[in-house]
């Protein structure tokens, strides 16, 4: 009778589990046995580290020096124009990124994917699924008296 090396198979169905569930990218996956309890003792730190991650807060100033340090380009998809983030923020909702774009029409799939895998790869978030909330920047208020009117300076005449 033939051996089977353990630790190949379950690299082989990892391998199949992440090509069929590739909107999980982000979970981790943990092989263990319900009836003898093989590998239990693994899954409880990591439900300690996702919950860690999934509570985790990043600052507005953190997230825009990261923001800067990414190439953007990279992720924008060929047929629109070139997108432009103008600043992230990180809502109050766990592992929510509200970003202030130039675009009126969502990004693209490819583009949010991009933005997460970079994400992912500088912060962590290990097993938190994250969500991208689009808003287009207002333009910059005009504080100068509109033509033919000048400004009070509040003394009456």
């Amino acid at each position: 009778m033939e051996k089977v090396d353990r630790g190949k198979l379950l690299g082989e169905y990892e391998e199949l589990i992440r090509k069929k569930l590739k909107f999980l990218s982000y979970a981790p996956i943990v092989f263990l046995s319900a009836k003898t309890g093989d590998r239990a003792q693994k899954l409880y730190p990591l439900i300690d580290e996702v919950a860690v991650a999934r509570k985790k807060k990043i600052g507005t100033p953190e997230l825009n020096r990261w923001l800067k340090s990414i190439d953007l380009q990279r992720g924008t998809t060929p047929k629109s124009r070139p997108v432009r983030i103008y600043y992230i923020t990180q809502a109050r909702l766990a592992a929510t990124f509200v970003i202030f774009t130039n675009q009126k029409t969502p990004l693209h799939f490819s583009f949010q994917r991009f933005l997460e895998n970079q994400l992912r790869e500088e912060f962590g978030f290990v097993g938190t699924p994250l969500r991208f909330v689009q808003r287009l920047r207002k333009a910059e208020r005009d504080t100068r008296a509109p033509r033919g009117e000048t400004a009070r300076s509040g003394k009456e005449p």
